[in-house]
């Protein structure tokens, strides 16, 4: 199925903003205090550099939070993590008046809301001041109640914040959330925003790890490696080897609608009997398949996981494509009718957003 531009997201959420379902904006968040990122301690993994419309402080949050959460839930978490913080602090640790032990903290704005602190504006119980204005353990403090969300990344993003935050906005119009009748409406106009972010982290920027921590993305470039063995050296499993052979061997063949082949295939019944050759059973589309297996992250990709991503009927939360990582920053896919089963470049193939990735055995 065809992958298209995030801007379709947008449009759709920019046309609810406007019909006066959702009345906040970015003009009504906090803005950046001088200063420059704060939180010494970070995530394992994460990319540096400035981030489009962000200040470096903010840039350094956004990041801050993609590596956390991906590192737990995958792109998912990620991108209801950014949406929540982006709503809550516009990316900034706040401190807080109403709660006198968050002033000796550094902070890069003040806040007013209630006693809530820190990127996620989070109340006294969720944690101390110090742990609620690091940008790490704020992270890890919303994740945690994230997952215990049951079913959590199947949900439209903005309403899984919401289940989470319990904010004003509970879909019932009221004084406080501006006349709104839609739930996690305030996390719902920041869906733009939130994937922008997300694609402009996951397809560029260096990482910076720690010693002790991961090897590194996958690699972005290297030759296309059909056969099992040399799949097995790229760190694949017996089963993930054999899966990625045989979606490889398919290439020429044609895009067919609700194909399994042998002599067609769409982009999920590829995926499936791919996977099917090395005896597992995975679901049938790419919107089950969302949740087949486990979640993984871009630097451990190896050969036979899934990556999923909108296409051009589906969202960050429901994807409506997928294709296989196949190894050395390449993906093999069924792309859309009228073309033939291919392999292109991981960044090209993520280059419209990423749903996330799945690792199946």
């Amino acid at each position: 199925m065809q992958m298209t531009r995030l801007a379709a997201l947008a449009a759709v959420t920019a046309a609810v903003a406007v019909s006066g379902l959702i009345a906040l904006s970015a003009a009504a968040m906090p803005t950046p205090a001088p200063g420059a990122a704060i939180g010494d301690r970070g995530p394992l993994c994460v990319t540096t550099g400035g981030l489009p419309g962000l200040s470096a402080a903010q840039a350094a949050n956004a990041r801050t939070i993609h590596a956390t959460a991906l590192a737990r839930g995958g792109s998912s978490a990620a991108y209801v993590a950014l949406m929540t913080a982006l709503a809550e602090s516009n990316l900034l640790v706040l401190s807080n008046p109403n709660d006198p032990s968050s002033s000796g903290i550094p902070a890069q704005g003040v806040g007013y809301d209630h006693d809530s602190i820190g990127l996620f504006q989070q109340r006294p119980p969720w944690g101390t001041a110090a742990q609620r204005m690091d940008p790490v353990t704020s992270t890890n403090l919303f994740l945690d109640a994230l997952i215990a969300v049951e079913g959590w990344s199947s949900m439209e993003p903005w309403r899984a914040a919401q289940r989470v935050q319990r904010s004003a906005f509970t879909g019932v119009p009221s004084r406080v959330n501006h006349g709104s009748a839609v739930y996690g409406g305030n996390y719902l106009a920041q869906a733009p925003r939130a994937a922008r972010l997300l694609t402009a982290i996951e397809t560029g920027g260096p990482l910076d790890c720690g010693a002790a921590g991961l090897t590194g993305p996958a690699p972005m470039s290297g030759p296309v490696v059909a056969d099992v063995a040399g799949l097995q050296r790229l760190g694949a499993s017996q089963a993930g080897a054999v899966a990625a052979s045989f979606a490889l061997a398919q290439r020429g063949k044609p895009y067919v609608w609700g194909g399994e082949g042998p002599d067609g295939y769409d982009c999920s019944g590829l995926m499936q009997t791919a996977w099917a050759r090395a005896g597992v059973s995975i679901s049938r589309v790419s919107s089950t398949q969302f949740r087949d297996g486990t979640p993984t992250t871009p630097d451990r990709l190896v050969p036979g996981d899934l990556v999923l991503i909108p296409g051009a009927f589906g969202t960050l939360a429901r994807p409506f494509h997928v294709g296989m990582y196949v190894g050395n920053g390449k993906v093999v896919h069924a792309p859309r009718t009228g073309e033939v089963v291919k392999v292109t470049t991981l960044s090209s193939f993520i280059s419209d957003g990423v749903s996330g990735y799945r690792h199946i055995r």
